[in-house]
Parts: C-alpha cells; sequence; structure tokens
C-alpha cells in the first residue's frame, strides 16, 4: 500500500533554487561549523549524544546540524531531505570534514527506515509540508526508537505573526524585494555571507509555504504516540513544573515578537520542543 505524502512539491522546487543555510563556498560552511558547535544552543540536547547514539535529521538541508553532530558528537547520523541540490552539499562538506555522516535523497512521507533511531531531529521543516501534524506523528511513530527522543522546531503561532505581517505590509505599500533584503539585512545582520544572507532571507521572506503551531497543538499529538514532553524553548528549556504554566508563556510569545521588531531585530518565532517515546 502506497503512503500518502504531504510533501509540497512547490517548497522542493523553491529550495533547489537556493537550499536554506547554503553558503557562498563548501570551504565556508565547512569553516562555520569548526567556529562553532551550533548545537549547543539547544542544552538538552548534548546530553543525548556521543559514540554509539543513532540520530535522525529530517529535512537536514544542507547539512549543517547533522555534520555539525557528527564533528562534535562523534554520533551516528543520517541526514535526510528530499532536495538534491541541499544533499549535495551536506555531502561535500562532510567529505571535506572527513566525517562519516551519511545523507539521502527522500520524502519523509514516504521513507521506511531500517530501523529505528536514538535521537530524530527536525528543526524547521514540518511547517512546510502540507500536514505538518501528520509529520510530526509520523517521526514519532515509524523513526524513533521506544526510550529514544525527538526534537522539533516548528513556527509558533504567536510568536512567527508579527514577522510576517511586517513584510506584508511592506508589500502592500509597495516594497521591492530589494527593499525587503535590505530591512531583512538590518535585523539579521549578524549574517556576513551574501549567499548565505540570501538563503536566510528568502526562507523567511518570499517562502511558498508555511504554517504555525503552538505546543498545546503538539501535546495531543505526543500523547497519542506514546510519547512524553521532556523541554521546549518556551520556557528556555528548563524543567517543567507546570504545563498549564507553559501554555501561558507561549501566549507570550507575540510580545516578544513585537519587541524585537521594535528594537530592530530579527526574531523568527521559532519554537522547539523535546520529548521521549515511553512506549510503542
Amino acid at each position: 500500500m502506497e503512503t500518502q505524502t504531504f510533501a509540497n512539491p512547490d517548497v522542493l522546487e523553491f529550495y533547489k533554487s537556493l537550499p536554506f543555510n547554503y553558503q557562498d563556498s563548501v570551504e565556508n560552511q565547512v569553516k562555520a561549523i569548526r567556529t562553532r558547535d551550533s548545537v549547543s544552543a539547544y542544552p538538552v540536547l548534548p546530553p543525548l549524544l556521543g559514540k554509539g547514539v543513532s540520530v535522525l535529521e529530517v529535512g537536514c538541508g544542507t547539512g549543517w546540524l547533522s555534520n555539525t553532530i557528527s564533528f562534535y558528537y562523534k554520533s551516528s547520523v543520517l541526514g535526510l531531505d528530499f532536495n538534491p541540490v541541499a544533499i549535495a552539499r551536506a555531502r561535500e562538506v562532510a567529505q571535506a570534514m572527513k566525517l562519516k555522516t551519511t545523507f539521502e535523497v527522500a520524502d519523509l512521507f514516504v521513507y521506511q527506515p531500517k530501523t529505528l533511531f536514538d535521537v530524530v531531529v527536525s528543526l524547521g521543516v514540518l511547517h512546510h509540508t502540507d500536514n505538518c501534524q501528520a509529520a510530526v506523528r509520523r517521526l514519532c511513530v515509524n523513526f524513533v526508537r521506544p526510550g529514544g527522543h525527538i526534537m522539533i522546531g516548528l513556527y509558533h503561532k504567536y510568536g512567527r505573526q508579527p514577522f510576517l505581517d511586517y513584510f506584508q505590509e511592506m508589500k502592500e505599500r509597495g516594497a521591492t524585494e530589494k527593499e525587503m533584503l535590505a530591512k531583512y539585512r538590518e535585523l539579521h545582520s549578524q549574517l556576513r555571507d551574501e549567499t548565505h544572507l540570501m538563503s536566510w532571507f528568502r526562507d523567511q521572506v518570499l517562502h511558498p509555504h508555511e504554517t504555525q503551531h503552538t505546543l498545546a497543538q503538539m501535546l495531543p499529538i505526543l500523547q497519542e504516540t506514546g510519547m512524553e514532553l521532556v523541554s521546549t524553548s518556551i520556557n528556555r528549556f528548563q524543567p517543567i513544573n507546570s504545563v498549564e504554566e507553559l501554555l501561558e508563556e507561549e501566549i507570550t510569545y507575540r510580545d516578544i515578537a513585537v519587541q524585537r521588531l521594535q528594537e530592530n531585530k530579527y526574531f523568527p518565532g521559532f519554537f522547539v520542543f523535546i520529548a521521549r517515546k515511553i512506549r510503542n
């Protein structure tokens, strides 16, 4: 029986022309990985990694996270993405760094893993499918072993909207793409590589399809699939004393987003959650 796919063909074509997080050379991407352990931005993730740990990244793009995990934590990493252009760059970086990271071109809704993984990661990907909830459910059910963990990052319903509204208003006032790029450059001023900047601008401002979500929306999916919430960026990865307090706190994401725009600072309106599989 064929598995129904919710992969969006417009998204694939969009990323083929310029994948997200793409720098102007393999050398620059290697330098970026060697210079900074980006995994450390998620403090609950490093303790789950190490030699002998199997990791699957769903929607790995150019492989910055997969190759970072391989380089710093020596885990066995498979990166999955439906974009062959991005996978080609990911493989080039792995080869240049002499890493054992493996990459496959595949649709996450069709892919059937040969074995379940200890850690499954998907950051900024599932909200670009035609059914984010189905994508989250598939990761929980089909990809992670009992006792293993998933880490998923999604655009937040409240935190993302002010950013989208800001650039939509620019468009309605007749702003050109060049003018919107100039504004994005102001907001995200730490991006120096021009190709890298353009890949972020297109992803954040010109993307053909995205949805926004909340932790409250994800919790029933976790419960249905035998997962247990472990940690989330909503409370800055602190211990979870009350789910109700978390759900109240996530509403304030809109206020944070508005404040960051007023300060002329980039805020993606993005949240991350980590869950453990407690049963099949």
